[in-house]
């Protein structure tokens, strides 16, 4: 196990990383812990990507609640893929461990997206016991083979469900609070964005909070607008060439989509709008890219960039992989400029030697 202390505001933390059955863990613990605890589930990943576990630290999810005595700890799963049933083996592994470590666990929160949704859905009926509640964000509760709804789903949630979830994919979790009877226990609350799992820290920290709170037994408002506008930042990006230059701040596990610390009022600078190209470059590559609501708003294999709802600029390739097309990692810097427009294109064409004559300029 590697521990080290952080400082949190004012608040020391320890953060240890290690291995439970294969399976790499992250948990960030407070120094003075109340027993709560809160386990990441994540998404599918491809089964050849490497496992991880890391989650950000950040101002508006994990560090108030650590701040208000929660440990929160996350799981690679010992395996990347379609593996439900393994997961849940290793999200019941990881809150044995903590508990077994720090003297038990009083309060156990579930947070899971997409499949990491199912995968709480399903320990809300059961599959994890005593777990007091999940939050369960764009959660896909088909097969991913078949598109069927998952075959051991039982729709009789024990535990507190919040679906946290965009406009665009609401037909999951309305149909299981259907079948379910509209269960006194499940509550969806709408994220007015499209998308997938495209909600806030913020938004994730309030479906939290409310959770804790319907446990202890103050009912939230069970069909809820959850939306909240991304924060205004300020700009930090530097002048370069004729773009903004900023730096890489997060790589996703898997899919390469980046996040970084360009800001909405960059894309003002630039002079783009919603449909505008731009030109992504690192010092190792280069993309032309979309300016859009979503990466789901272009076709396949193309790029995007897109204001995050924290407010951030990510860079995404829908099916692809944003961080090898332009060979960056975290803390890695990029350039986004306006794209040259096709004429621009053309006269620079013209203006480029031929083939030939540049041929003839080489020395012997």
């Amino acid at each position: 196990m590697i521990a080290l202390l952080l400082i949190v505001g004012l608040r020391a933390q320890e953060v240890s990383t290690g291995e439970i059955n294969g399976a790499k863990y992250m948990l960030a613990s407070p120094e003075e812990w109340q027993g709560k605890l809160i386990l990441i589930a994540h998404g599918y990943r491809a089964e050849d990507q490497p496992l991880k576990a890391d989650y950000e630290i950040d101002k508006r999810f994990a560090q108030p609640l650590i701040e208000k005595g929660w440990a929160i700890a996350s799981t690679s799963y010992r395996r990347n893929g379609w593996i439900i049933e393994d997961a849940i083996l290793d999200l019941k592994a990881l809150r044995d461990h903590v508990s077994a470590g720090k003297g038990g666990v009083s309060r156990c929160i579930l947070v899971g997206s997409s499949m990491g949704g199912l995968i709480g859905t399903l320990a809300a009926e059961g599959a994890i016991d005593n777990l007091s509640g999940v939050v369960a964000i764009g959660a896909y509760l088909g097969h991913r083979e078949t598109g069927a709804y998952y075959e051991t789903l039982s729709w009789k949630p024990k535990a507190p469900i919040i679906f946290l979830t965009n406009e665009t994919e609401l037909d999951h979790p309305r149909h299981y609070r259907e079948k379910a009877g509209m269960a006194a226990n499940t509550a969806l609350w709408e994220v007015k964005r499209p998308g997938h799992c495209n909600v806030s820290a913020t938004e994730r920290y309030n479906a939290v909070v409310a959770l804790d709170a319907w446990i202890d037994g103050t009912a939230p408002e069970k069909d809820k607008d959850a939306t909240v506008g991304p924060p205004v930042r300020k700009s930090t990006a530097v002048k370069k060439d004729a773009g903004l230059s900023g730096k890489i701040t997060f790589v996703s596990a898997g899919f390469g989509n980046l996040s970084s610390d360009l800001v909405s009022a960059d894309l003002e600078t630039l002079g783009v709008k919603v449909g505008d190209q731009v030109l992504v470059k690192s010092d190792a590559g280069e993309i032309v890219a979309t300016v859009a609501l979503y990466h789901s708003d272009v076709g396949e294999g193309h790029a995007s960039v897109y204001v995050t709802p924290n407010g951030w600029l990510a860079i995404v390739i829908n099916g692809g992989n944003a961080a090898d097309a332009l060979k960056v990692k975290k803390e890695d810097s990029v350039t986004i400029s306006p794209a040259p427009k096709k004429e621009e294109k053309k006269e620079e064409e013209k203006k480029a030697p031929a083939p030939e004559a540049a041929e003839e300029k080489k020395p012997e």
